[in-house]
C-alpha cells in the first residue's frame, strides 16, 4: 500500500478562507466540509450577509447612511465566526495529516 498523502496546512487554510468547508474537502473530510459549507450558506441567506455587503459596496450610489452600516456588520459576525472556525479546523486537520 502507498503512503498516505499529506495535506498542506497553508493550502487548507486559504481554501477555507475563500469559502468555509473547502479546506475540509481538500483534507478529504467530506461530511465536515459539507457541514461548514451548508452552515455558512444558511447563515448568509438567513441574515442577508452577502446582500448587506453588496449594499455597502454600492453605498456611494445608493446613499447608504452610516447608521445602516452597523447592523450589516453585526449580521456578518456569525458568518465570520464560521469562516474562522473552518480555517482553523482545516489548518489543524492538514497538520495532523503529516
Amino acid at each position: 500500500m502507498g503512503a498516505k498523502p499529506t495535506k498542506n496546512p497553508t493550502v487548507a487554510g486559504i481554501l477555507s478562507g475563500l469559502m468555509p468547508g473547502l479546506g475540509q474537502f481538500y483534507c478529504r473530510q467530506w461530511k465536515k466540509g459539507a457541514g461548514f459549507l451548508l452552515g455558512a450558506i444558511m447563515v448568509d441567506v438567513s441574515l442577508g450577509v452577502s446582500a448587506g455587503f453588496i449594499k455597502l459596496l454600492q453605498a456611494d450610489r445608493s446613499g447608504l447612511a452610516l447608521d445602516d452600516v452597523t447592523p450589516i456588520l453585526l449580521r456578518s459576525l456569525p458568518f465570520l465566526a464560521i469562516a474562522l472556525w473552518s480555517v482553523l479546523d482545516a489548518v489543524r486537520t492538514a497538520k495532523r495529516s503529516r
